[in-house]
């Protein structure tokens, strides 16, 4: 069974709060697609952060680490996040306001559509590496 079968029952913040503390990510996040059958993206759920400014933050499909992994289904790495600015296409707010240098993401798949509706993001904000290693062992939570 996957978190997406659960959904309902399970509580997301409890999550989030379980990687941020049994790990030594410095920021975990969970965004989810809005509900009103737009595109867009939300950070909802989040364990880590500096400040609120986060929650400002609205994405669409393609659009920074979180669009990327709606969009493609596939979990995605990346490290020195700091050398991208707003006019590059792999800028990602969540990156900048949370000053992180490096970060790895996974989806969240609805067992039943297959849809991914959501994205599971952690990040360091010191030169701690990401790879693939760290989106297998994201995965890992959402198959509990």
């Amino acid at each position: 069974m996957t978190l997406a079968d659960h959904d309902g029952q399970l509580n997301y913040q409890e999550l989030v709060n379980h990687i941020y503390q049994t790990n030594t990510f410095d920021f975990v996040g969970l965004a989810l697609k809005s509900d009103d059958f737009s595109r867009n993206i939300k950070w909802c759920f989040v364990a880590g952060n500096q400040s609120e400014q986060f929650r400002k933050i609205v994405l669409r499909s393609g659009i920074g680490i979180a669009g990327l992994v709606v969009r493609t289904g596939k979990p995605f790495w990346k490290n020195q996040l700091q050398c991208y600015s707003f006019a590059d296409a792999m800028y990602t707010p969540i990156a900048r306001v949370e000053s992180l240098t490096s970060a790895a993401s996974v989806p969240l798949v609805d067992s039943v559509t297959r849809q991914v509706n959501g994205v599971l993001l952690a990040g360091y904000r010191h030169d701690e590496k990401v790879s693939e290693q760290t989106t297998r062992r994201l995965s890992q939570y959402l198959r509990q």
